[in-house]
Formats: C-alpha cells, sequence, structure tokens
C-alpha cells in the first residue's frame, strides 16, 4: 500500500474541498442574492407606497386649508363690497363705479341682486337679468332667499356662461334691500392644485430604468400617472384581475411588450399602486455577485493553500520528529510524561492519552499493592478500565455471584454478565453505611458487601460475601420491628419500611394506608380474660394479613390498633374491593375453646389513597386515622352505644 505524504496530500485535500465549496456556495449564493434583491424590492415598494399615500394625504390636507383660506377671503370680499355699498348705493347703478369698486377688491366680478334674487347690475352685463334659477351654479344661493342672515360660498366651478373656473360668494345688504355677489378666480389656488396633482406628485418620485411606479385608476384600470409617460392611458384590467392585484398587498409577474416584469401592487382609496422592475434585473445582479464571490474564494483558496504548505513543512514536521522521540525514549523504559507543547490540538491530544497511558500503567501497579493487602480476604476483583476498553476480574468474583460453568464462553460475554449481576446487587440496597446489599444467588437470598472505588481511568468493585455477619445483624433488627403475639410489624418496623418504599415511589402505582381499630376488645379482657383478648387481636391480624395480600406492609401500632400499608396496584378499583372484602368479614363468629359462648368479630375501618389523598405517608396515616374515627363514631351510634 502506497504511503501518501502529509505535505502533498493536505494541499490536494484542500483544493478538492476549494472546489466542492464552490460548487456548494455558487447556487447557495444566487438563490440568497435574488430573495435578497426580492425582499429589497418589496421593502422599497412598501416604502414608496407609504410615502405616495403620505404625501397625497399631506397634498389633501394643504388643499383644503388653501381652499378653506380662499373661501374665507370670497366672503371677506364679499361683505367689503356689501359695506361700501351699504354706504354709497350709487355703486349698483354707476358702471364705473362698480368696476372701480371690484378693482380695489381685487375680484374679478361683482354682481347685485334684487330681494328676489335677480342680477339687475354689475361688472359683467351679459349676465344681467340671471336669477337663482338660472342653472345648477345659480340655484346654490336659492337658500338665500329664505334667509338673510345667509352668507354663502360656493366650490369652485366653470361658471355657467363662460365655463371658466370661478368661486363664486354673495351675502345680503345690511339693509336687506339686495344681495351683494362677488366672483373671484382662483388663478393661485389653480397653480397650487395643479402642483399638487396625482400626475405631479407620480412625477416627482425618482425614475429609475429598473423600477417604475405606476397609478392606476381602480374603476376604469388604467394607469392615470406614471414615472414613465409612456405608461399613462395603458388598461391593466386584464394583468391586474388575472394576478389578484385587487388584494391589499400582492407580488406577481406579468409580460408588457416582450419584457418581463416583477410587479407589487397595494390598493389604496380608489387607486391601485404599482410598482415594477425588470425581471431581468436580479438576474444580472446575481451573475456580477456570484462572479465576485467566484473570484474572492479562489484567491482566498489560493493563498490558503501557500500558509498551509508552508505551516505544515514548518512547523508540523518539526513537533512530529520531536514527538517520536519522545515515543522512543518510553520504548526503552522511560515511564515519564511528555511535556512537548505543540499548540496543535491534535497533536496535543495525542500526547494526552500518551500520558494517559503512562498513568494508567503507574496506577496499575498501586492497585496490585492493593489488592496484595486485601489478599488475607475472599474478595472478588473487578475493573473496567473505561480508558482503555479493558476489563479484570477474578476466580472468587465468580464464586461470590454464582456464575458458573464459564469454561469455553467467551471473556467478553462473561465481563457482561459480571456487570450484569453486579448491577442487580447495586438495586438492593439494604445499610448505605456499611456497603451491604441483599442479592439473589441463583435462587438463594445472600448478603454483600460491594465497595467500589473510582478514578479518573477506570472504575474497580471489591465485593465480599458478608451473610453469615449481616444474618444475625438482620435477625435481630427483624425481632426488634416486629409485635411478637401477632407476628406483624411494630410501629417502629412499619415506619423504616413504609419510608423506605416511599424513596422510590416509582414501585408503588395505586396505593392505600388501612387504619383499624378493634371494636369490643375491653369488653372480651373483662368477660374472658386477657388470654382471649390476645386472641381476639391475633384474629383481626390474620384477617387483615390474608385480606390486604402480600404487596402490603402490615403492622400493630399498639393496644387495638392496626395499620397497613397496600402498594403496586393499577387501579383504586383493586383497593376498593381489598376494603370490600375486608368489610365482609366484619361480624364473623369469633369461637374460643371451652367455651359456648360466642363473639363476633368486630373492628372500626378508615382508609386514604396515595396519590389521591396525598404523597406524603404521614398525612395518609393522618387522613386514614380520622376516616376509622368517623366510622368508629357511627357504628357506636347505630348500635346504640355512648
Amino acid at each position: 500500500m502506497k504511503n501518501n505524504s502529509i505535505k502533498k496530500t493536505l494541499p490536494r485535500i484542500i483544493r478538492n474541498m476549494v472546489l466542492v465549496l464552490i460548487l456548494l456556495i455558487l447556487p447557495a449564493n444566487i438563490w440568497l442574492q435574488i430573495s435578497i434583491i426580492h425582499g429589497n424590492q418589496e421593502e422599497s415598494s412598501r416604502e414608496v407606497f407609504g410615502q405616495f399615500q403620505q404625501l397625497i394625504e399631506t397634498n389633501n390636507r394643504d388643499l383644503e386649508l388653501k381652499k378653506q383660506e380662499f373661501s374665507e377671503r370670497c366672503i371677506q370680499a364679499a361683505d367689503a363690497a356689501a359695506y361700501f355699498v351699504s354706504h354709497d348705493s350709487s355703486v349698483t347703478s354707476n358702471f364705473e363705479q362698480t368696476r372701480e369698486l371690484a378693482e380695489k377688491l381685487d375680484i374679478d366680478e361683482l354682481h347685485f341682486f334684487t330681494p328676489d334674487g335677480k342680477i339687475y347690475f354689475g361688472t359683467h352685463p351679459q349676465y344681467y337679468g340671471y336669477t337663482f334659477h338660472s342653472g345648477e351654479q345659480m340655484e346654490f344661493f336659492l337658500p338665500m332667499l329664505e334667509d338673510k342672515n345667509l352668507k354663502l360660498c360656493q366650490e369652485i366651478m366653470p361658471n355657467t356662461a363662460e365655463k371658466k373656473e370661478m368661486q363664486y360668494a354673495a351675502v345680503w345688504l345690511e339693509d336687506g334691500s339686495g344681495i351683494v355677489q362677488i366672483g373671484m378666480e382662483p388663478r393661485r389656488l389653480m397653480e397650487i392644485m395643479e402642483e399638487k396633482s396625482l400626475k405631479k406628485v407620480v412625477s416627482s418620485f425618482p425614475f429609475d430604468l429598473r423600477g417604475y411606479f405606476h397609478v392606476v385608476d381602480k374603476n376604469t384600470m388604467q394607469i392615470i400617472a406614471s414615472t414613465a409617460e409612456s405608461m399613462i392611458g395603458k388598461d391593466m384590467s386584464q394583468e391586474l384581475k388575472s394576478a389578484g392585484a385587487l388584494k391589499n398587498f400582492q407580488a406577481y409577474h406579468y409580460k408588457y411588450h416582450g419584457k418581463r416584469y416583477c410587479v407589487y401592487s397595494q390598493v389604496y382609496k380608489d387607486y391601485i399602486l404599482l410598482r415594477s422592475y425588470t425581471s431581468i434585473y436580479p438576474i444580472k445582479e446575481v451573475l456580477v455577485s456570484s462572479m465576485l464571490v467566484l473570484l474572492y474564494v479562489g484567491v482566498a483558496a489560493v493563498v490558503v493553500i501557500v500558509i498551509i504548505t508552508w505551516y505544515v513543512n514548518k512547523q508540523l514536521s518539526n513537533n512530529l520528529t520531536q514527538l517520536v522521540d519522545d515515543l522512543k525514549k518510553i520504548e526503552n523504559g522511560h515511564l515519564e510524561s511528555i511535556h512537548l507543547k505543540t499548540r496543535i490540538t491534535e497533536l496535543d491530544d495525542l500526547i494526552f492519552y500518551i500520558n494517559q497511558m503512562m498513568q494508567s500503567i503507574r496506577l496499575n501497579w498501586n492497585k496490585l499493592s492493593h489488592v496484595i493487602d486485601k489478599g488475607q480476604l475472599p474478595v472478588g476483583i473487578f475493573e473496567d478500565n473505561v480508558f482503555y476498553k479493558k476489563t479484570f476480574l477474578n476466580q472468587r468474583l465468580l464464586e461470590i455471584l454464582g456464575i458458573g460453568d464459564y469454561e469455553g464462553i467467551p471473556s467478553a460475554q462473561i465481563n457482561q454478565m459480571v456487570k450484569e449481576r453486579l448491577y442487580q446487587a447495586e438495586q438492593g440496597l439494604v445499610d448505605s453505611a456499611e456497603q451491604i446489599y441483599r442479592y439473589n444467588k441463583n435462587g438463594s437470598e445472600v448478603y454483600l458487601r460491594i465497595e467500589k472505588i473510582l478514578d479518573e481511568q477506570s472504575m474497580t468493585y471489591y465485593v465480599t460475601d458478608v451473610s453469615l455477619w449481616w444474618g444475625e445483624i438482620y435477625q435481630l433488627r427483624e425481632k426488634s420491628n416486629r409485635d411478637p403475639l401477632t407476628e406483624l410489624y411494630n410501629r417502629r418496623g412499619f415506619n423504616d419500611k413504609v419510608s423506605e418504599l416511599f424513596k422510590t415511589p416509582e414501585i408503588l402505582g395505586y396505593a392505600m394506608i388501612l387504619m383499624l381499630d378493634a371494636d369490643g376488645l375491653k369488653k372480651i379482657n373483662d368477660v374472658y380474660g386477657h388470654r382471649t383478648g390476645d386472641a381476639y387481636l391475633k384474629e383481626i391480624s390474620d384477617q387483615l394479613r390474608e385480606s390486604v395480600g402480600k404487596e402490603a406492609v402490615c403492622a400493630r401500632l399498639g393496644g387495638d390498633e392496626f395499620v397497613a400499608f397496600v402498594y403496586g396496584y393499577s387501579s383504586y378499583r383493586e383497593l376498593e374491593e381489598i376494603i370490600a372484602n375486608l368489610k365482609e368479614k366484619r361480624g364473623s363468629v369469633f369461637i374460643q375453646e371451652h367455651s359456648e359462648r360466642k363473639e363476633a368479630v368486630e373492628f372500626s375501618l378508615g382508609c386514604a389513597f396515595y396519590p389521591m389523598d396525598g404523597t406524603d405517608y404521614h398525612l395518609l396515616m393522618h387522613l386514614a386515622d380520622e376516616t376509622m374515627y368517623q366510622e368508629k363514631r357511627s357504628r357506636k351510634s347505630l348500635c346504640g352505644r355512648p
């Protein structure tokens, strides 16, 4: 097999990686750039639409203000004319004075009406004889004939005779002898309206060959204003309806004169606002960007290859040479750690693991000394070196764990079997201080002392069979935890057992605390003696033990009180069946030897369920005790006892 030089291999790998990187980056860059451009176009379109709407709203407010100011000026001019006429009525019959007054007031028309609304004099004789009934424009002032306090100013509109834009205002003379009407041509206002017209507003937007802004009349579906004048008047009904542009904001494509456009639209009042871009524009931008990226990657690749080649030749080779020299020293028996610092992660990791190997060798000598110290005891030893993934065990451990007939079995399988047996033993913790564990050794129960030592490289077990020694201690403890009369647990034993069970709630399932109190014990003691009373209590304990089954801890708390903790069931219904079964036993005949008298077994019962009533067994004991005494009181009242 041909050996490859790292000096040649590494630059070749980098070149190949650069080619792969380019093949991956170019499509990703194209997609990303197109997405960014479309995003920018959409954001720009929203911005333009917002600016347009804001400008239109501002222009409308300004126009309304200007119109209001012009209307107020018209009313003021009419009031001024009425004031002059009231003080010099000759104006209403002298044409020159009328024209002179109109010039002083800077108005274009001045007419005088009779009280019934007919023009009888003014600056324009051609209008003499017109009345408030002479056309729509004149009818605007009809309400003045009914109310002499009215002052009316008409909107700007073409006058009836000459069709030029005018605004008229009329007021009554102070004495009510006639009406004065003035007319003003809104030249400046019309200029302002022209400046703020839709076409002017749109034409003020920046013109961009790559993007256009159009305003479409929603009723006629024609472009009425555009940054591209050639588009004004174009019918967009087919393009807009097929694209669904009547939604609030929409992006779509359409073709116009052979060119494809990307269009963003938004509905604003009676208009549809369009921002269109030529679809070829993003593609050109992306191609230019991709070529730049390709150029940058190529230049960067050349620089990287040059630097890495220099680095491999100057830095990596020297460190590898020094590391090989240190390994030769280890091969010759020098077991000290390597102190070389290369500042190269991979080489420093390699040196770290070599040093760990050296440390493991040194630690094994210490462990061997420990085993020798333990040699006088029948100790089973198992070491699992997680660093080297190797194990060591002695034959004594196999005997302690009950593993026999292992001839011909692969060592890996034996090791796995030992791990499983040790794990099984660790689940039966009996005494954490003494490190005592209960272990099922091929059907027989034994007690093991398991000492586990952990270091940075391995986990070691030292196992001793202490069944004889621990059995004596266990029997003494069991005896001290039992009630001698009923052979049930006493209060201390019950608390110890239940406390241990509640440390592993996953095995409890549905459980309950049962509290029993013997009824009539005093009567039996008084009539038959305490020996019979003891037999009576034993009968109740037997019924309790028989009813709750094996998965229960039963105890006599003292006197005539009993308790049972029943656990490991899958539903409350099963627990309720136990209670019902126990209640059925009440009233059974209690027969005494050498006596013809028969007494019934009676007791009061209370219970609390886990976890429904609580998860603390002291609380459950209290609740069960409460319900027991409630039943006891009710049973006494039914029997008529005080």
